[in-house]
């Protein structure tokens, strides 16, 4: 029953470990939701007015106020292209605060967390660098270079607009991290203070005389600048996500969060440890009856012990009490033998199932048998009260025995 328990605890463990590679399971992605408002605002010509809910430093400062969110950061996206010598590639620009790029918790592979201070400096994700090729190639994605982004010269052009024949001139920057392997989430940006992006944009359509119009739509100079594209928003502790979410969706704002996923696996969890519950009960009661049949034939085996007991006065109590005893302590050695079998099981599953694929295991996630303290303690204890009940009926049986009947007894 413990191994049973175990794998529907390890299955739990095993979907947490494959999300977190997605991304952090506290943060919370929000968007530009629908418009808020617009029932309670019609009027009976049937034209009313929308509110449309935008992200913006207000909306920050509102959801950051909320119960359980530690910070709040602010994204504005962008597409770019970036060049290192005969390479090139895309790329997706995140443009915030540096400030407070801190707060995301980002884990770095290499190097550190870029300022404002010094020039053009961007943090990577760690598949950027795999992300170049050389368009005059006859087959150019066929042998993509991987780059080194602290020692080759990147350009970066803050537009993807196709430019027949001499290319803009862009801005270096200076890379000063790459991301964790393990952050998934953040594999494919290239970070950007916000403000040298803004700068950025300015300078890239005076050196090449470009307008806004030839960029992309959304880097429009009359859009309000303000406002974000998305918000990170990082919550205290995993169960308060959900709460958090329902609470910005009621704001109507659109949100999302990797813990959406881990509640729909868990449910399938549930059924497994449903299914495996069910084996293990049938097992138990087969158990219960085992313990039951062992006591009764003590008894029988005992019968004129028993005589002897009652013969020199010892109370129907102190019987009870001894049969019990035995029948607790059937359960309890039993329960320590199977949590020791338990363990090993256990470790067979984790060494020979989950240890494959860099623990991705068979099929997707790795398969995994955990037992902690609480479910071993359980174990013990629950087997012991198995004894206690499976031994009532035989401790109850010896005190109604005769006296003169089990002295008897051969």
């Amino acid at each position: 029953i413990v191994v049973m328990v175990s794998l529907g605890l390890g299955m739990n463990r095993a979907f947490e470990q494959q999300l977190e590679a997605y991304g952090s399971l506290t943060t919370i992605t929000v968007y530009g939701g629908r418009d808020y408002g617009y029932m309670e605002s019609t009027s009976s010509s049937g034209s009313g007015s929308e509110d449309q809910v935008t992200l913006d430093a207000e909306t920050t400062a509102e959801i950051e106020s909320l119960d359980y969110v530690k910070t709040v950061v602010g994204f504005k996206n962008f597409n770019a292209m970036l060049y290192a010598g005969k390479y090139m590639g895309w790329t997706s620009i995140k443009a915030v605060d540096f400030d407070k790029l801190s707060s995301l918790d980002i884990e770095l592979s290499e190097g550190t967390l870029p300022t404002k201070d010094g020039q053009y400096e961007v943090l990577m994700g760690y598949q950027v660098p795999y992300n170049f090729y050389d368009p005059n190639s006859r087959d150019p994605y066929g042998s993509m270079p991987q780059i080194d982004v602290f020692s080759d010269k990147i350009e970066l052009l803050p537009s993807t607009d196709y430019y027949d024949g001499k290319r803009p001139k862009g801005f270096v920057i200076t890379p000063t991290g790459l991301t964790s392997e393990d952050d998934y989430d953040y594999a494919w940006y290239v970070f950007v203070d916000y403000d040298t992006y803004l700068k950025m944009q300015e300078d890239f359509a005076r050196k090449n005389r470009t307008s806004d119009q030839n960029g992309d739509s959304r880097n429009n100079r009359d859009e309000d600048q303000s406002l974000y594209d998305e918000l990170r928003v990082d919550v205290d502790d995993i169960d308060h996500v959900q709460g958090v979410q329902e609470i910005i969706k009621s704001m109507g704002f659109e949100a999302y969060s990797l813990t959406d996923a881990l509640e729909s696996m868990k449910q399938f969890s549930s059924l497994v440890q449903a299914v495996l519950g069910g084996i293990g009960g049938v097992s138990l009661f087969i158990a219960a009856i085992g313990i039951t049949n062992t006591m009764v034939m003590s008894i029988y085996e005992r019968t004129k012990e028993i005589g002897v007991m009652k013969v020199i006065g010892a109370q129907l109590k102190d019987i009870k009490r001894l049969f019990l005893f035995e029948a607790a302590m059937i359960g309890f050695f039993g329960g320590i033998l199977g949590i020791g079998i338990s363990y090993g099981i256990s470790f067979i599953v984790n060494s020979l199932l989950s240890g494959m694929s860099d623990g991705s295991g068979y099929y997707g996630f790795a398969l995994q048998s955990y037992i902690p303290l609480w479910l071993a303690l359980t174990g013990v204890g629950f087997s012991t009260l198995i004894g206690l009940i499976a031994g009532y009926y035989p401790a109850v049986r010896a005190t109604r025995l005769s006296a003169l009947e089990a002295i008897r007894t051969e």
